[in-house]
């Protein structure tokens, strides 16, 4: 009887649609998922002959209860669900959270390695390169400005930094904008909404222990900074 294998897998574009357009990247975007195949015959199945959009598997894990875990992880992640199986990573986290989840739930999982399909590879490698350019040219410099201090996350496809009681992610350009998303364990849903301009409430309610607070999704660089600009004046003023 087959086992079944439970998955983290990244939407990416291959390099044949962004000959369309220069400018796509994929948003910061996972698909928790299990099959009952090895992974990497599952990545063949998700990328489909015909598709445009390639997919990556992340991670993958065997010897548990698979259908349960998913389960499990979707309910714990609906705050953050975009449609079924896909889920925001707009602060680049889940795949290390998902990963402390399994190693502190179930020791017995067993990770597999997964060989991606020499397509992925590049797509992977282009999409990585372009969005690791795009936030030191773009980004990068108007932080500076600012006098923010910031770090870069993992894959280099967007930063962190701070301000005030709050932590900010800012990544995920797709057709030249940007997601910020609002992070804090002292100020509530309401307060990061007042203090950044065009932040909004996100989609669905989170744990009552999760410290995300809103997010600005996909606006202009410009529309971001600005309401970056706008909390730093104001901290300012409150604290002369």
């Amino acid at each position: 009887m087959a086992q079944n294998t439970l998955y983290i897998a990244e939407p990416i574009y291959s390099e044949k649609l962004q000959r369309f357009d220069s400018e796509i990247s994929f948003p910061p975007i996972k698909k928790i998922g299990i099959t009952t195949d090895l992974p990497e015959r599952r990545e063949r199945e998700l990328l489909g002959t015909l598709s445009p959009i390639k997919v990556s598997i992340i991670k993958a894990w065997t010897s548990i209860d698979a259908r349960k875990v998913e389960s499990m992880l979707h309910t714990i992640l609906d705050n953050s669900r975009l449609d079924g199986e896909y889920f925001w990573d707009g602060n680049e986290t889940l795949v290390e959270a998902v990963s402390d989840f399994i190693s502190a739930y179930h020791p017995e999982a067993e990770e597999i390695g997964v060989i991606d399909e020499a397509d992925v590879v590049s797509a992977t490698e282009s999409v990585q390169k372009k969005n690791f350019q795009r936030i030191y040219t773009e980004v990068v410099p108007e932080l500076d400005r600012l006098s923010i201090k910031y770090t870069l996350t993992k894959n280099g496809r967007g930063v962190k930094f701070k301000l005030g009681e709050y932590t900010l992610a800012l990544g995920g350009r797709t057709g030249g904008r940007y997601t910020m998303t609002i992070w804090s364990k002292t100020k509530s849903t309401e307060e990061a909404m007042a203090d950044f301009k065009n932040s909004q409430e996100l989609s669905a309610n989170g744990s009552e222990d999760s410290n995300r607070r809103a997010r600005i999704p996909m606006s202009p660089l410009s529309t971001i900074l600005d309401s970056i600009s706008n909390y730093s004046i104001q901290n300012c003023a409150m604290a002369n």
